[in-house]
């Protein structure tokens, strides 16, 4: 994986994002898509880094698997280089699966038919802020879709906004009929006006914005987080 951060002046960096990650056997279905590398993920390499990002927690809550921290050599959960929330550990339902590696947690998502990558290659932000992001350069998604046809769904894990800077990014590509829109409210509100022709196609790639995992959006609670995904992303049943 590649990747740079380099600090500029004042908490500004000059960042770029990871490659893209797609099992080597396994089709994907769902590309997941996050705005940029947080300054811990960009430290450690890896998608999603922070010890209170909620997005390795709830797919282990899908794949039956318990997140792992870099520190494997540790007592679950002091893996990390901060202690996950609080909130993250006591809403857990997978509290006996095995603990796994974040390679191990890679291949167990990307064979279940998920890819992971970002929607911006380039761009200035502040410090892992994405609402401070400027001069964004737009990863090739619109590539990689036609590289992987079977695609048929394109999340946002940011919510909000990396779906809005997506469709800044990709005005053209969403006017060509090749969409349609997932039922959550936030998927509607970024993509109603931008997606004007729904394709009815047994192809058509099917945008879905739901909570975002970042650990700045801590203002929606880790379970009501890991339900709407478990039923949105992953389709696993949620017990009401």
């Amino acid at each position: 994986m590649n990747g740079t951060r380099e600090l500029l002046e004042d908490s500004r960096y000059r960042v770029s994002s990871f490659d893209p990650i797609v099992d080597p056997v396994v089709a994907p279905h769902t590309l997941i898509v996050g705005t940029m590398p947080g300054i811990t993920s960009h430290g450690l390499s890896v998608y999603y880094g922070h010890a209170s990002n909620v997005f390795w927690w709830i797919a282990g809550e899908a794949l039956g698997f318990r997140r792992g921290g870099p520190h494997m050599e540790r007592e679950w959960p002091d893996q990390f280089q901060t202690k996950p929330a609080k909130d993250i550990l006591s809403g857990l339902l997978q509290v006996s699966a095995p603990i796994l590696s974040y390679q191990e947690q890679v291949a167990q998502l990307t064979g279940a038919g998920f890819a992971l990558w970002d929607v911006v290659k380039e761009c200035g932000i502040k410090n892992s802020d994405d609402t401070s992001i400027r001069d964004c350069t737009p990863n090739d998604i619109k590539g990689l879709a036609e590289q992987h046809p079977s695609i048929t769904k394109i999340l946002f894990a940011s919510g909000k906004t990396s779906a809005k800077l997506f469709a800044k990014l990709n005005k053209v590509w969403l006017k060509e009929g090749q969409f349609k829109l997932g039922g959550e409210e936030f998927t509607i509100s970024t993509f109603s006006t931008k997606v004007l022709n729904q394709s009815a196609l047994p192809g058509a790639i099917q945008l879905v914005v739901p909570f975002s995992v970042s650990p700045a959006a801590a203002a929606v609670r880790f379970c009501a987080k890991r339900d709407q995904w478990l039923s949105a992303v992953f389709n696993v049943p949620v017990e009401l």
